[in-house]
């Protein structure tokens, strides 16, 4: 019986180990293009300050026109999410994954929820009110708004993302 119980903890852990490695071999790399930040058609704002999309993607609650922000991201290893984390958080995959293990240790909120790529953003943000991600400007469609960070576009110069 404790072979048995064995053998399968051990099929649990690489079935979990699989599942949880596969994404990030399906990950390619490349130029990625600028990222846009988008919310939903209606949000109530054309713009956000970069300090408050950092301060919303680092834990902090953001308001935004009376609009809380609910931020989503992509699985740690997607070139987007290692994008947008070392242009707008300033920080490595690693660096990241620490400061996520503090905040947890220390009880405070986790971090954004992720998504597995950017149609699903794009939906989630489309119809979620406060919801905010980010995705390659090429990936934006007409679904969602794009915000201008600190008054600018992916396309004009200057752009952070």
């Amino acid at each position: 019986m404790i072979a048995r119980r064995t053998l399968l903890t051990s099929c649990a852990l690489a079935f979990a180990a699989v599942v949880t490695a596969a994404p990030e071999e399906t990950y390619g790399a490349g130029d990625l293009g600028p990222l846009a930040i988008v919310v939903s058609k209606s949000f109530p704002a054309e713009g956000i300050s970069f300090g408050d999309l950092k301060r919303a993607y680092m834990g902090s609650q953001v308001m935004v026109n009376g609009k809380l922000l609910v931020p989503v991201t992509y699985p740690r290893a997607a070139p987007e999410r290692i994008a947008f984390d070392e242009a707008v958080l300033g920080m490595s995959p690693e660096e990241v994954g620490l400061y996520w293990i503090d905040r947890k240790i220390r009880g405070q909120p986790g971090p954004p929820k992720s998504v597995p790529n950017a149609a699903t953003v794009v939906w989630i943000v489309g119809r979620v009110d406060g919801a905010i991600g980010f995705v390659r400007a090429s990936a934006a469609g007409n679904d969602v708004k794009v915000l201008r960070v600190d008054g600018k576009l992916p396309r004009d110069p200057g752009y952070r993302l």
